[in-house]
């Protein structure tokens, strides 16, 4: 009997689902994982919104690093790279990804040992 024919449901908790919004989101937006929080939600047909609060990462001041695309671009990339992401892990559709940005982290480079 083959896998696919095998009776039975498959699911995916909620803070399964929470935690996998959190660390795709962390990703998309290169924020720490501990900072950020993800709300997920289902609409009842199979489909996921998603609400992120995250702070934005900027460059440390006198780094002479700029930032590679205005906020609300980086908002939107990670939107998309939020949904594709979330929908190949899980499986489910992504209807809705909102981002909000709390507060702002500087984006230390780190040494090399």
């Amino acid at each position: 009997m083959s896998a696919a024919a095998l009776p039975g449901t498959d699911r995916i908790a909620t803070p399964a689902l929470v935690h996998t919004a959190q660390a795709v989101a962390a990703e998309a937006l290169r924020a720490p994982l501990r900072e950020v929080r993800a709300r997920v939600v289902d609409d009842g047909r199979g489909a996921l919104a998603v609400e992120v609060t995250s702070p934005l990462t900027v460059p440390a001041l006198g780094s002479h690093a700029v930032l590679d695309e205005p906020v609300l671009a980086t908002a939107h990339r990670a939107r998309t790279t939020i949904a594709e992401r979330l929908r190949t892990i899980t499986g489910r559709k992504v209807e809705r990804v909102s981002v909000t940005f709390t507060s702002t982290v500087l984006d230390v480079p780190r040494r090399v040992r």
